[in-house]
């Protein structure tokens, strides 16, 4: 055998014992911004996902959220409260509410359509370790026509595993965040 044959054989063994390694799904991994910029975001609204329906699901969750983030008053540290209820999402372990019980990230950018990123820990029944992250974009007003606010969130136990997730728009209610000058 040649040496070229011989270093492609060996290439093809090292490629085939390796590969089931190597080839496993990896969760996302959202970076953090650690930014606390003056922001507020504050609202309740009703998320559905059509495509998160199925016989046992009706695809929405509701969202409470009051944050903050004051760099004077609360020394650049994010303070407020946020939950999630009524959480009925086909493709999530979870179900029912999540809560958050320490906030570590509040950003917010924009000036027409305020988006706001935040992240932190939860808690969920039979979760150990939750963690969230959460987007909402403020596209409009209440009661305004034109593209509906969104809400996406995604969650995580100590294991990294996902074990709930939901994009979608707000279909009743409203999401307000604060607009940057930036």
């Amino acid at each position: 055998m040649s040496l070229r044959k011989t270093v492609s054989v060996v290439g093809l063994l090292l490629l085939t014992i390796a590969a089931p390694s190597v080839v496993r799904a990896q969760q996302p991994q959202i970076p953090t911004l650690q930014v606390c910029n003056e922001t507020q975001v504050q609202g309740r609204a009703v998320v559905k996902s059509g495509s998160r329906v199925d016989a046992s699901h009706s695809g929405t969750f509701t969202i409470t959220i009051e944050v903050k983030c004051n760099r004077e008053s609360n020394n650049g540290y994010p303070a407020g409260t946020f939950q999630i209820v009524n959480l009925s999402m086909s493709d999530s372990i979870v179900q029912g509410t999540i809560a958050a019980i320490s906030l570590e990230q509040v950003t917010s950018t924009g000036k027409h359509t305020p988006t706001a990123y935040l992240n932190g820990r939860c808690r969920a029944e039979k979760v150990i370790g939750c963690r969230f992250w959460l987007m909402l974009a403020d596209n409009k007003k209440a009661n305004q026509s034109g593209t509906p606010d969104v809400v996406s969130f995604l969650v995580f136990n100590s294991l990294g595993q996902r074990v709930a997730y939901g994009t979608g728009p707000v279909v009743e209610g409203d999401i307000q965040v604060a607009p940057t000058s930036n």
